[in-house]
């Protein structure tokens, strides 16, 4: 139990803390330039998160491993799409994105100007963009959003409080729109404080006198 803890709570602590980091868009400057001045970051981010995404899929999978019912189901299947599909957005858009910016950075500016176009591909494509609402987005953020609202209605048949709930209700809406500041971090925050608030012996399929 205590391994499992270690993930269900240390997860969104630590994820959160990283978010907070997260490089975002400066006024009256495009996507490329925000990101070349923390493009060493940028990559180095974006590759400690696709373990600490993929404990946090674990995380809510452990919340529900013990109980039974639909929501479970449902929780289990959302978390999947959210695995697979969120990760595989976080490395086309974080780390190749990532990439392709460092390689160009002290190229010459006709370089430059194609590879900003490259990056805006990745930020815009309707299939993998990042910044927008593309397939594998709205798979991946829609996946962590049914995979919580379930888990939080599992939970809350279970014996946790409502105000949990609440918290992982936001967290689902929050975190699933976007990880970047200021949604990640106050999505994570939110989860943090939802399971910390929960019962262990709710998750462990315990029965609460």
């Amino acid at each position: 139990i205590l391994i499992q803890r270690l993930i269900i709570l240390g997860t969104p602590f630590v994820l959160g803390l990283l978010e907070i980091t997260h490089p975002i868009g400066m006024m009256n400057k495009t996507p490329f330039q925000s990101v070349v001045p923390k493009v060493d970051w940028w990559i180095t981010l974006h590759l400690l998160q696709l373990p600490l995404f993929g404990l946090l899929g674990i995380a809510v999978l452990l919340l529900v491993n013990n109980l039974k019912g639909l929501p479970v189901m449902i929780s289990r299947i959302g978390i999947a799409f959210f695995l697979i599909f969120y990760t595989a957005l976080d490395s086309i858009m974080g780390i190749a994105g990532g990439v392709l910016i460092r390689s160009a950075k002290d190229l010459s500016k006709n370089i430059q100007i194609f590879a900003e176009k490259q990056f805006n591909l990745l930020l815009f494509d309707p299939i993998f963009g990042g910044s927008t609402f593309s397939l594998i987005s709205v798979l991946g953020g829609g996946g962590w959003l049914i995979g919580i609202i379930a888990a939080a209605i599992a939970l809350k048949r279970a014996g946790a409080s409502l105000f949990s709930v609440v918290l992982l209700i936001a967290s689902g809406f929050l975190f699933g729109l976007a990880h970047v500041p200021p949604t990640g971090p106050i999505g994570m925050a939110c989860f943090f404080i939802a399971v910390a608030m929960i019962d262990p012996r709710i998750w462990m399929g315990e029965k609460i006198s």
